[in-house]
Order: C-alpha cells, then structure tokens, then sequence
C-alpha cells in the first residue's frame, strides 16, 4: 500500500513537472571551445539525465571489476562456511543416532572446511566416542586441553572415558583439575566424588563432599548421610589398628546422620572398651527413636558384659517403649518374652504381625520358638518348614563369625555411599544379592526342631530326616 502511494506521488509530480516545462519552454546556450548549442529547456534536463545515468552505470561497472576478485574469495569462504555447517550439522545428528562412521566421516568433512579448531576437536571426539574409538576420542580430547577455551570439556570427556574403564585415578585426577578451575562446572564435583569412592578413597572423598556442600552442589542432608557412611567406613578399616582415631570418627558418623545403624552399632562397640556406656546407650536409643534396627536392638543388649539376663532384657524394653507401635519394637518385644521363656506375652506380640500378610524367615523362625516353649511339636516343625523357604527382610543384622553386625566389605560401602546417602534406604547388601540373613534361619534349624511321635508300623528312620512341603509324606500340618 505504501509503495502504490509512492508511485501515484511520483506519477502526479512527474505530470506536474511536464506542465510546468511545456508552459514554460525557455531555451538553453551552451558555449565551450568555440562551440555553441541552443536547445530547449525540457530537452537540455533530458540529455543531463540521461548522460547522469550513463556516468553511473560506467562507475559501478567500474567498480564491479575492481572488487570481483575479493567478492568471488567471500563468496567462496561463504559457501565453504555453509558446506561446513551442514557437515557439522549432519555429523551431530549421527552421533546422536549412533551412526559411528558416519559421523566420523562428516566430522572429519567439517574439520577440513571449518577454520574452527576447537569446535572440529570436539566434534571430532564425540565422533569418535560414537563409534567406539575410545582411544581416538581420547586423542582429541588432549588435543582439546591446549586451548583454555575448551580445556573444561576436554577434562570432562577424558574423565568419562577414564572412569569408564575403570581407571578411576585417572578420572580423579582429571575431574580435581575441572573442581579446582571452575566453581560453576557442577559434572565435576559429581565425577570427582565418584572416583573417589571408586578407589575407596574416603579421606578425599570426605574433603570433596565438604567443598561440593560449601558450592552447593549437593543438598545437606544428602550430604550428611554420604559423610555418615563415609566416616563409618574409614573407622571400620581403622577399628583394630588405631581403635581410638576409629572411635573418634564413628561418633563423628552418628552426629552426621543419627538413624544410621551401622555407625551407631560400631560406634557403641569402640565406646564399650573404653567404658563409656552411658554415652553408647544414649546413642543407640536416639537411632531407635528415629529408624528402629535390629542391629541396634543386639547392640544395646551386648553392651554391658557384666549385665544378668534380667538387667539385660529390662534394657530393651526400655528400647520398646521409645516406639511401641513400631514393628521392630514389636519383635524385639517377642525376642525378649521368648529369652524369658514368657509364652503368653510373646504370642500377644508375635500373632498380630503373623496375621499380617506373608511372615518373612525371622518371624516364622519366632513363630517357631514359641511352638516348642509351648511343648507344640508339629506346630514348631511347620514354622521351621516355612522359615526355610520365606523370604528375608530388608532390616536385619548381618553378623560374622566374629559377631559383628555390618561388616560391609569395601565394595559394600561403596554401594552404600549411595544407596542410603542418596535415598536414604539402609538396605543391606546381601539381601539385594537374594542371600539369606545371617541368624535368621539357622542352619541346624530344622535339626533341633522336635520330631512327631512315631505312628506304629512306620520306619524308625521315617522321621530322621526334614522333607519337603511337597513329599507325600509330609501332613498338612506340616506344610
């Protein structure tokens, strides 16, 4: 719309100009060298025009010709520049997809059109990555670490290809040099960590974790249940030869998280030599009043030598009444009426989680205990059958040969570090490996359960062995 009001403006002016010249003829003289012209008006303006557009076209020929070298070496660097991006564009685009080789080949393609070193190098490894050159990548990457611009990423690809093989003190080593350089890289405090952890290191991982907190790269409560099993796994490996510096570091564990029993448990174990009872206890009742444990349960009653069975049993159900609707407290309840030899309480413990679904290993081996203090042969024997074929529990205390609960092995802990620092789950190793718990079903557990009277006519060695629920021979009562 503009433009056509240009054009009818042009057009009205141009109508108004040719009035005026036609009412206006005049005439024009020109005298140069001797020479003389005459003409009119109109005609002189026309030839003026016409010999300003000729001029004009001359000079921009002119220039045309001037410049046309470097105007063809722009035109070329431009279609060189596009071909490359597409190159680069189509090389991403296969290393996302998978597409090694070919995204090899267009990388290579961008790098020879592209004066663009560092972008070529980076796409050049990620290439290489794609198509399961790792040993390439790692070339490009320590080619990439020459150039401040692109160092940071170059240390990153060369620590996830290092951890990646499992050379995780070559990972550590790339990852500190990213975590000293930039605070705001936060890759780097999580594969500093990790390498760390890898190789066991709890001191360095410690120190990076407190560093990843004052950055906050890490949430603190997160945070501290990391440091709590970091601090119990190094007093653990510190617990024979320098049982004090251990200690020292196990209480720090229990200040970090609380609720965490393994730290608790070792910690009341380090506290006991050096008779500091009151101190263990307070710390193993505080755990219980915020995740009841088995463990700590075991804990508290081993902590005293000299204590009787009478004093030993009023010290865990002290432990019950600090959560005595939680289920834990319930089987520590029953643990220690059937330690008493009271039957009528330990049923009215034990029957309201019998009823509540499948009984697991523990409670039908429970279950099992109080059929033969209650003189119930059969019963006792039906409950050992299924104690050996229910499943474990999640909560329990592992104990060695040496009577240890939670003598994590150190890949133990390094599972550990995230499993309970992370999501806050203390589930023990070897129930995720579907082993049994230690002491939840003992081996001679069907041996000492009590064998049924012989019927007459029947073998003597009818009974001397457990069958399966399936044997013929087995009653319903039995399965």
């Amino acid at each position: 719309m503009i433009r056509l009001i240009f054009v009818v403006a042009a057009i009205i002016a141009a109508c108004a100009l040719t009035w005026f010249l036609t009412l206006n003829p005049g005439s024009v003289e020109i005298d140069f060298l001797g020479a003389q012209w005459r003409m009119h008006f109109a005609l002189a303006l026309a030839v003026l025009l016409l010999g300003t557009f000729f001029l004009f076209v001359v000079v921009w020929g002119i220039f045309i010709l001037w410049t046309a070298p470097d105007r063809f070496t722009r035109f070329q660097t431009r279609r060189r520049k596009e071909k490359g991006f597409d190159a680069l564009e189509n090389a991403l685009i296969a290393a996302a997809a998978g597409e090694g080789e070919v995204a090899v080949r267009q990388a290579a393609r961008a790098d020879a059109l592209l004066d663009r070193p560092a972008l070529s190098r980076l796409l050049a490894a990620r290439a290489a990555e794609a198509a399961g050159n790792l040993p390439g990548a790692e070339a490009h990457y320590e080619a990439m670490l020459e150039d401040p611009k692109s160092r940071l990423v170059a240390q990153r690809g060369l620590a996830q290809i290092a951890y990646g093989r499992g050379a995780h003190g070559e990972a550590a080593e790339h990852a500190k040099a990213a975590f000293e350089a930039s605070r705001s890289a936060g890759w780097a405090f999580d594969a500093l960590f990790d390498a760390q952890v890898a190789q066991g290191d709890w001191q360095a991982a410690l120190e990076t974790l407190s560093e990843g907190e004052k950055r906050r790269r890490i949430p603190t409560d997160q945070a501290s249940r990391r440091r709590a099993v970091l601090l119990t796994a190094q007093a653990q490996e510190k617990e024979s030869s320098e049982p004090a510096e251990a200690r020292a570091l196990a209480e720090k564990a229990v200040t970090a998280s609380r609720g965490f029993a393994p730290a608790v448990v070792l910690a009341a174990r380090l506290l006991a030599p050096a008779r500091k009872h009151k101190k263990a206890e307070d710390m193993i009742k505080a755990a219980w009043l915020q995740v009841p444990h088995p463990a700590l349960a075991r804990a508290l009653g081993d902590l005293r030598k000299s204590d009787t069975k009478a004093k030993r049993a009023e010290r865990l159900r002290q432990l019950v009444t600090l959560r005595p609707d939680h289920r834990e407290s319930k089987l520590l309840l029953a643990e220690t009426a059937l330690d008493e030899s009271q039957a009528g309480a330990a049923r009215s413990a034990l029957e309201p989680l019998l009823n509540m679904g499948t009984p697991s290993a523990r409670l039908c081996a429970l279950a099992a205990r109080l059929a033969r203090q209650e003189d119930n042969d059969a019963e006792a024997r039906r409950w050992m059958t299924r104690a050996s074929h229910a499943p474990g529990e999640a909560d329990w205390s592992d104990i060695d040969g040496d009577g240890r609960a939670f003598a994590y092995s150190p890949e133990d802990w390094k599972r550990m570090v995230y499993v309970y620092g992370d999501e806050g789950r203390l589930t023990h190793p070897r129930y995720e490996r579907f082993e049994l718990a230690a002491g939840a079903v003992p081996e001679n557990a069907l041996l000492e359960a009590p064998k049924p009277a012989r019927k007459a006519g029947e073998s003597p060695d009818f009974y001397d062995a457990p069958r399966p629920p399936d044997d013929p021979g087995v009653g319903e009562d039995e399965k």
